[in-house]
């Protein structure tokens, strides 16, 4: 009988020890869970995207170190308040540092976004990381910058070299026939700034203004200063100084004031501190692009595809010559823009 029940107890300890066992998975899986917030907070979000009722947009421009990039991300943030959108919004320190970017893109990815708006800063480099984004299901669209991606679904932003054209006729014609002009361009490579670079040779040479020198600057405020300060000393009366890039602008204006020099700046982008020097009569004008505007337009967008609405490939964002005359009220807009971004 003592043997019965020593049977007997044995075999419900085993029980026991099974079911404790199976407790301790379930705990530990629970554990793991936990101990990545991170990870379970991915899953829900994208379980949310698939049924509609949350879209995560990841965003990636090429530097936040330029208030362009400020704007675009406060546009992208005020979509996204508007429309319910989950935003994240990264971005090198410099736009260099396209490595970096490929970095930013991978990380975007592994955190189960929905939608990637991009403004690729080398597009032979980001090529691969985007590619891998559409393997995964997630909708590329092309900002600012566009890309040779063909499965990407739209590209917004301006149309570079006609915006560089009108700019560049514009400031030919205040500096008149005959004039001498430098051309500071962002980095080599990239397809913005030889779209600009373009459009400000075809109008340079339309309004008669000769081009003494082109020159990369990165579209670094330092950079361009210290590129500038070389140059001038290479052609002290040069009459202007244009620009693919208001970073670019602001080195040069400031090289021009130590070397006591007269040439006129003439910038690309339309940022508030440069237009509130084109108010002032410091600095010639600047082509302005709708930064913000593309940020509300890539979000927007970003939402009618998740929607399963048709988009249109290619969005214009427009463009605008802030001159001494309209630059007050432009700023006053940007800044009420601006005061939108966190």
């Amino acid at each position: 009988m003592k043997k019965r029940v020593i049977s007997i107890l044995l075999a419900m300890s085993m029980v026991f020890a099974m079911t404790a066992c199976g407790g301790n998975d379930s705990d530990s899986a629970s554990t793991d869970a936990g101990t990545s917030t991170d990870n379970s907070a991915e899953t829900e979000s994208t379980e949310d995207s698939a049924s509609g009722e949350t879209i995560k947009v990841g965003f990636v421009v090429k530097s936040l170190a330029d208030q362009y990039w400020f704007l675009v991300k406060a546009g992208a943030q005020a979509a996204a308040d508007e429309n319910g959108v989950e935003l994240q919004f990264v971005a090198p320190n410099s736009e260099s540092d396209v490595q970096k970017q490929v970095e930013n893109i991978e990380t975007l990815l592994a955190s189960g976004i929905d939608v990637l708006c991009i403004a690729p800063s080398n597009d032979e480099t980001v090529l691969p990381a985007l590619q891998n984004a559409v393997d995964q299901g997630v909708k590329v669209i092309a900002i600012d910058t566009d890309s040779s991606l063909e499965d990407k679904i739209s590209f917004i932003g301006t149309g570079n070299e006609e915006a560089a054209y009108e700019g560049a006729v514009w400031a030919g014609e205040q500096i008149g026939e005959g004039s001498t002009a430098i051309i500071l361009r962002g980095r080599l490579g990239d397809s913005t700034h030889d779209q600009r670079q373009a459009g400000l040779e075809k109008g340079l040479k339309e309004a008669g203004v000769e081009i003494v020198e082109t020159q990369a600057a990165d579209s670094e405020e330092e950079t361009a200063m210290s590129v500038t300060e070389n140059l001038l000393q290479k052609y002290p009366d040069v009459d202007l100084v244009i620009t693919t890039a208001d970073s670019m602008a602001t080195g040069a204006y400031n090289a021009i004031q130590q070397a006591g020099a007269s040439a006129q700046v003439y910038g690309f982008d339309g940022t508030i501190p440069v237009s509130e020097k084109v108010a002032a009569g410091e600095v010639l004008g600047t082509t302005a692009q709708s930064p913000y505007d593309m940020g509300v337009l890539g979000v927007e967008t970003a939402v009618k595809v998740m929607n399963g609405e048709e988009v249109e490939e290619v969005i214009n964002s427009g463009q605008t010559i802030v001159s001494k005359e309209n630059a007050a009220e432009f700023v006053k807009d940007l800044e009420e823009k601006a005061s939108k971004a966190e």
